[in-house]
């Protein structure tokens, strides 16, 4: 069997007729070459399936693991990557953590700063941005969403069954006989959109009057849609926001006691909150145990495989007051 030949700066070099300097710059993305060549040279590494070299090391390989995700204030974050984490330094890998701002997509600033880091994988709970995953892909740095699905097939993804969460937790509410129905979400938020997907499947499915309340709108509009216009069930598309609409204001709690309310995520069971509302649950363990696994596949292993995408099932924790 013939073995494949490797490709190396030089035959992107030659097939464009630059400098070998010049192609390793601009693949390291470096400020000397212009974001024409930087372009041209991408394309053809991504051609020609260029993927850089690891760094060795005397006797074994330190990886290191950057976990991205864009606000402390999220618990979901908080518990899942912490999850993460304490499988991260079992296995002994070097870890780097990246906060961004709130809802902002890894790009390709995001990259570089794992590129001057020496990172061999990053774990993100942050959506990707196209040019940041060619540029993770040329540098041959391994790329996984936790919570998001991304249909980029360099990608591996592990999220959470959302259209099938979304129709049980409508579901639930207009089982309790809640009449009007709103449904608490975040525009920029992939996992919310599914989301609404399984809420509008079910509230058209029984023909119930609804609202979208983004969630700016939400803390300040909840008086009046319960007490004015009489909505009587709320799907807040995490327990984030649930748990911000509760701590909003004294009132909030006692207002939503008298509806139906539910949640996402069930991270208000899981901090030991006095409140005690319905969510949609899922297994945290199976989830962050199995993103380890693909990570040791990817580095430690090197198993080359298509990009893994993962949906794990979901159901109703009735923790009600």
């Amino acid at each position: 069997m013939l073995k494949t030949k490797k490709v190396g700066l030089k035959d992107i070099a030659k097939n464009l007729n630059l400098s070998i300097n010049t192609v390793s710059h601009a693949l390291r993305d470096l400020s000397d070459i212009s974001e024409e060549t930087k372009e041209i040279v991408r394309k053809e590494a991504l051609r020609v399936g260029y993927q850089a070299k690891g760094y060795t090391f005397k006797f074994s390989k330190i990886y290191t693991v950057a976990l991205v995700f864009d606000s402390f204030h999220n618990p979901y974050f908080a518990l899942m990557g912490q999850l993460i984490v304490d499988k991260i330094e079992n296995e002994k890998f070097d870890l780097l953590v990246i906060n961004t701002n709130e809802f902002k997509k890894v790009d390709e600033e995001i990259i570089k700063k794992c590129l001057y880091r020496k990172v061999d994988a990053i774990i993100s709970f942050n959506e990707l941005e196209e040019k940041a995953i060619e540029l993770a892909k040329i540098n041959n740095i391994y790329l996984q969403l936790i919570g998001r699905v991304s249909e980029n097939q360099y990608v591996d993804s592990l999220y959470t069954d959302d259209i099938k969460g979304g129709e049980i937790a409508t579901s639930y509410l207009i089982n309790k006989n809640a009449k009007k129905l709103i449904y608490v979400y975040e525009k920029a938020s992939e996992a919310s959109k599914r989301r609404l997907i399984g809420f509008l499947n079910i509230v058209k499915k029984y023909n119930k009057e609804y609202k979208l309340v983004t969630i700016e709108e939400g803390l300040k509009s909840f008086p009046n849609l319960i007490k004015n216009e009489n909505y009587d069930g709320i799907f807040f598309y995490n327990d984030r926001i649930l748990l911000d609409a509760l701590m909003y204001k004294k009132e909030y709690y006692e207002l939503l006691k008298k509806i139906h309310v539910i949640g996402f995520d069930n991270d208000i069971k899981r901090l030991g909150f006095y409140y005690k509302f319905p969510s949609i649950d899922f297994d945290y363990d199976k989830i962050s145990s199995k993103s380890i696994e693909l990570l040791k596949d990817h580095l430690v292993y090197k198993k080359k495989q298509n990009a893994i995408k993962i949906k794990y099932d979901v159901y109703l924790n009735k923790m009600e007051n």
